[in-house]
């Protein structure tokens, strides 16, 4: 019997607002979800989506860039916590992300919006590191908070899940400082936004709260196998795989995301794409429903946790590249378990928590392999080994 990517596709529970009603078109409907000022160069704590083991895990911010406008601080915070949930300190990155959530459901992209400010707001408020916060290191949970509400939870007005969404991206802030005092041997990479999602979940469940997960049975055998999909199936499931990332199951988001990623590094954005159709393939492999592989469901995980290395890792070599492939493959396993275990015994998805598990041990593998060496200041891997090489020349004198 084939199985399914341990993800059951949620109702659609659009929130609409009394005077908007926004269409749906992202994974609330059809998927289930499962992470400087702009004028100084400023060593952050791990960029691997906020936290830091060391400050040879600093990213620095890049330069501004002339085709860009420059933006009030606030916006360009705002801006860039978009882009960091896919490691892209740019607020053109963020810009792009932020058009594919407008085109694929204005409700998510609202509620995203509204946890991103929130985050970034209670941190400035709070008095978090000013670097950290200029270069949205506390804005990209709060971003994946909205997301994640405006499909699991089942807000039948936007009020409300706005609300709970401010509240929710604030807390998300607070989780991550925390966070980033405990963790020192890895990043803690999107940790802060499972915590709070899953909780808020949990909740909701105990509350007797309507909630859009876990959706009715499905049935046991698939309608369609993944080995029998299309080639264009196969290239849309890619691009759903990158938008699943932010909960929105649109092969057009996806491109405008990948599009984001490409604005601030080309070869982050291949890495990403490949570990997304990687991820399919091991849905294939799995024999999972083509409906689930088509979703982006097998490809995000897998997709983050190769995007993860390309950033973190120096690119010497073929072992980087194998890890990339391996730690998709490695993430696709890892979101079979874990998300049908979270499924099973407490009837909430699991996040992006499979991809913190084998980014985590992807990351301990710099310096026990060889071939493995992170980058002193991850950026992109252009950015990287242009650095590894200046060092390297440097030295030699």
């Amino acid at each position: 019997m084939a199985r399914s990517c341990a993800w059951q596709r949620p109702q659609s529970h659009a929130p609409r607002s009394k005077a908007f009603s926004g269409r749906r078109g992202g994974a609330g409907s059809d998927g289930q979800f499962a992470g400087a000022s702009s004028a100084t160069a400023v060593a952050v704590r791990a960029r691997a989506l906020c936290g830091a083991p060391s400050q040879s895990s600093a990213l620095k911010a890049p330069s501004p860039r002339a085709d860009f406008p420059a933006l009030p601080a606030f916006a360009d915070q705002a801006l860039r916590g978009f882009g960091q949930v896919v490691f892209c300190n740019s607020p053109a990155s963020g810009a792009l992300i932020g058009a594919g959530l407008l085109w694929a459901d204005p409700c998510l992209a609202a509620l995203a919006a509204t946890g991103c400010v929130s985050a970034t707001a209670a941190a400035r408020v709070a008095g978090f590191d000013a670097g950290a916060v200029s270069a949205g290191l506390f804005g990209y949970n709060g971003a994946l908070v909205g997301c994640a509400f405006a499909v699991f939870l089942g807000f039948e007005y936007m009020e409300p899940a706005m609300a709970a969404t401010a509240a929710g991206g604030a807390a998300s802030a607070l989780v991550t400082s925390r966070l980033g005092k405990v963790l020192t041997a890895v990043p803690q990479w999107t940790l802060a936004f499972n915590a709070t999602a899953i909780s808020a979940l949990l909740w909701a469940r105990r509350s007797s709260v309507p909630s859009a997960a876990p959706a009715a049975a499905e049935s046991a055998a698939p309608a369609r196998g993944a080995a029998e999909m299309s080639l264009g199936e196969w290239c849309s499931s890619s691009l759903t795989g990158v938008s699943q990332i932010f909960v929105v199951n649109d092969a057009i988001s996806g491109a405008l995301m990948l599009a984001g990623i490409v604005a601030y590094s080309a070869g982050a954005a291949a890495a990403t794409l490949l570990g997304s159709g990687l991820g399919a393939g091991a849905g294939a492999a799995w024999g999972a429903d083509a409906e689930d592989v088509k979703a982006g469901l097998w490809g995000f995980n897998p997709a983050l946790t190769s995007l993860a290395v390309s950033i973190f890792f120096v690119p010497l070599g073929f072992s980087p590249l194998v890890l990339v492939c391996g730690g998709a493959v490695a993430s696709a396993a890892a979101t079979v378990v874990i998300s049908g275990t979270f499924r099973e015994a407490l009837e909430v998805p699991s996040c992006t928590l499979p991809f913190c598990l084998v980014a985590s041990g992807c990351y301990l593998l710099a310096g026990r392999l060889p071939g493995l060496a992170l980058a002193a200041a991850p950026h992109s891997p252009e950015a990287n080994l242009r650095a590894f090489r200046a060092a390297a020349a440097a030295s030699a004198r």
